[in-house]
């Protein structure tokens, strides 16, 4: 399929006045913020939107006004008590998710024939899901990690056991459950004992586009990342490579570094100890990435080991603008794109990799063009976030009573 970022008119299961009910109950995920998880379910509700449903959100975290595009969302606010302990913020959220399925009922009451449910996996939510299940609702659940094992490792998880049930009543409770990753979505599977299938992050195509007239291949070689400066994204690792690249033919190297967060000081300070000149404007809203990206030549994803289950985002949105990508392999994306022809692949956490992959593309101005076209079909044809939800809408809605067949694609 080609198409743009969210396209118009039905999706499986939901057309003009269905009512869909987005249900997000991280408190780690601020819904209208500028996180790459809030991207992806302000991306989700883009497309949903373009039908013409009526459509719902339902959030322990708004993170502000909804973004342009987003105005009529109907925005339900569970709030969560402050000044918790790590306990007693788990209780709260089983509370919080008690309160959202009572609210799905009232939403969804008497609408079996024109109601959907799309849930945004968080820890010890299940209720809607099992609300709609019992309302005879298709719903989704969209699962983008591991949660129990991510908060146990980098935080801390007091109820081991209630978040590991109550991740499995979801999974069973769901008529489609989806994964951002094959790693992720086995991992959900040996949880519940359900079938879960790998439907991978996509792309606003329209948004992200490449730089009309392109940058001239001339003086200094731009290399953009795009996130968060944490540990488990790996900025030291691109600041390495380009302190390396230094002693190497070729043009003289620029980081792009478009982000914030707990490593950008140690990152920013290393890469001026090392000599590589960066530019660093900070967080950006999510509107204006894309802007920022097509300034850059070359764009790089430097993950280290360890976190094999990811869908970058930003790997996507690299490629939409036309950027040749260095991308290290975590999750799926080595099955996702074609390595030497549509992205460059290095093994995570391998400098000597990445300086090379670097070097080739500064070096070689017809690979940075075959990739680029490369990456930008790959995406269009593969990636848009319209493809992303049918494929996880259809399954749930196929062969459903009182549904029209024709809107669920084979």
């Amino acid at each position: 399929m080609s198409g743009s970022g969210t396209g118009a008119g039905p999706l499986p299961g939901v057309r003009a006045g269905t009512r869909v009910v987005l249900v997000c109950l991280d408190p780690g995920v601020p819904v209208f913020g500028g996180k790459g998880c809030s991207v992806h379910v302000q991306e989700v509700l883009r497309v949903l939107a373009a039908t013409g449903a009526d459509v719902h959100v339902v959030t322990t975290r708004p993170g502000g006004q909804p973004p342009a595009g987003l105005g009529g969302v109907a925005v339900h606010h569970l709030r969560l008590p402050s000044g918790r302990t790590r306990a007693e913020r788990e209780v709260d959220l089983v509370a919080a998710d008690a309160r959202a399925g009572a609210l799905v009922r009232d939403l969804l009451r008497g609408r079996e024939r024109d109601g959907f449910v799309y849930e945004r996996y968080a820890l010890f939510s299940c209720s809607a899901l099992e609300t709609a299940r019992d309302l005879g609702v298709p719903s989704v659940l969209e699962v983008n990690a591991p949660l129990p094992l991510e908060q146990a490792r980098h935080r801390s998880l007091t109820d081991v056991a209630g978040a590991d049930e109550r991740t499995a009543r979801a999974l069973r409770a769901a008529r489609h459950a989806v994964a951002v990753s094959r790693p992720v979505a086995d991992w959900a599977s040996a949880v519940a004992g359900v079938p879960v299938d790998a439907v991978p992050n996509g792309v606003d195509v329209d948004r992200f586009h490449p730089a009309d007239p392109r940058r001239a291949d001339d003086g200094e070689l731009v290399v953009a990342f795009a996130g968060a400066f944490r540990p488990w994204h790996g900025v030291g690792l691109l600041v390495e490579a380009a302190a390396r690249l230094r002693g190497l033919p070729g043009r003289d190297v620029r980081l792009l570094l478009v982000g914030d967060g707990p490593t950008r000081a140690a990152d920013l300070a290393e890469a001026a100890r090392r000599g590589v000149a960066v530019d660093a404007p900070g967080a950006l809203a999510p509107a204006d990435v894309p802007a920022a990206l097509r300034g850059a030549d070359v764009a790089v994803a430097p993950y280290p080991p360890g976190r094999a289950y990811f869908s970058p985002l930003k790997v996507a949105e690299y490629l939409a603008c036309g950027l040749p990508t260095v991308a290290a392999a975590v999750g799926d994306l080595a099955e996702r794109y074609r390595d030497g022809e549509e992205l460059l692949l290095v093994p995570p956490g391998d400098a000597d990799a990445l300086t090379a992959a670097l070097q080739r593309l500064r070096t070689g101005p017809a690979l940075r063009g075959r990739l680029a076209a490369a990456g930008r079909r790959a995406v269009v044809e593969r990636a848009s976030w319209r493809r992303t939800v049918e494929l996880s809408l259809a399954p749930a809605v196929r062969r459903l009573p009182g549904r029209v067949a024709e809107e669920v694609p084979a």
